[in-house]
């Protein structure tokens, strides 16, 4: 294991991107801390993308800072781009090139050897692909060559815009045992989701945005007690009235004929919720989690300033 610099923390202050009138993200502040997994939630606009693409200097700021290892991201220092690892959430691959050959070229600009090449090519059974034209390759295995250029330089900071993009659930687990792993080495990682379950497996922390701003910043333990759960039944014996069991977990209710959807707050074990649909005979039974935008109907509630805490 290579030695790190004793802070590699990522420090936000008051970012703030627009498009002419079009609000990307404002006033954003957030640190991440050394060894940290951060998770960056949002629906698709919320201001993610913008975001991930000031903290690599791919785009300028209307205002705010953006500082990495305690070096302004906006002075391009080459210096700071080998410590960093980035994983873009829409890839601009040359089509023309073989993988081989791209990652040929990034390490032959990057200026040093690539220590983890072969290593993340195997992890994600690349092999048989190196010789294969990038526009040829599935948007899958376009992803993995993403992965590995992330990954390739073992980069003391990664930064990733939903990395697990047209990724079979598979390789995404692959994906969160990297993660995992870089985090037990004490680097710094950063990833952007609006996949909710993925943020629930690997983040220590989230950071929660709409609509161009900051909502929250939550542990990940706090989060997780704020995230409903789905029931769904079809009945043989829909008795309306067991349903008062739930109490106040029950937090909506939807029934057509003898099928019904509840969404539910994660407070008991899933052996307590189904219980209850258990006794009503069901013909099948599904417990998915809620969606992202049912989290939000849930989160938003009362939320009207950032918690910092």
């Amino acid at each position: 294991m290579k030695e790190l610099p004793q802070e590699i923390k990522i420090e936000i202050k008051g970012l703030t991107k627009y498009y002419g009138s079009t609000r990307g993200i404002e006033d954003l502040d957030l640190e991440v801390q050394t060894g940290e997994i951060f998770g960056f939630l949002g629906p698709n606009g919320a201001g993610k993308t913008t975001t991930i693409r000031c903290m690599m200097n791919t785009l300028l700021p209307t205002k705010g800072e953006i500082k990495i290892s305690g070096e302004l991201v906006s002075r391009g220092n080459p210096s700071l781009r080998e410590k960093i690892g980035y994983i873009p959430g829409e890839l601009a691959l040359p089509e023309y090139y073989t993988v081989n050959e791209f990652l040929n070229y990034i390490e032959a600009m990057r200026g040093k050897p690539a220590t983890r090449r072969q290593e993340i090519i195997d992890r994600f059974d690349l092999n048989s692909n190196l010789r294969k034209k990038i526009g040829a390759l599935s948007k899958g295995n376009k992803q993995k060559v993403g992965i590995v250029v992330g990954f390739m330089n073992d980069p003391d900071v990664l930064i990733m815009d939903e990395p697990t993009a047209g990724l079979d659930p598979l390789l995404q687990q692959v994906v969160f045992k990297l993660l995992l792993e870089s985090k037990k080495e004490g680097k710094t990682l950063f990833m952007s989701s609006h996949n909710l379950e993925e943020v629930q497996k690997v983040c220590d922390r989230v950071g929660i945005v709409n609509d161009g701003f900051l909502i929250s910043i939550e542990e990940i333990e706090d989060l997780n007690k704020d995230v409903p759960r789905i029931l769904e039944a079809r009945l043989r014996n829909p008795d309306e009235t067991r349903l008062t069991e739930f109490g106040d977990r029950l937090l909506e209710f939807r029934k057509h004929d003898n099928f019904v959807r509840l969404l539910i707050r994660k407070e008991d074990s899933i052996k307590d919720n189904i219980g209850i649909l258990l006794a009503m005979d069901p013909e099948e039974l599904i417990y998915p989690p809620a969606s992202l935008e049912e989290f939000f109907l849930q989160f938003y509630e009362g939320k009207t300033k950032v918690n910092m805490e």
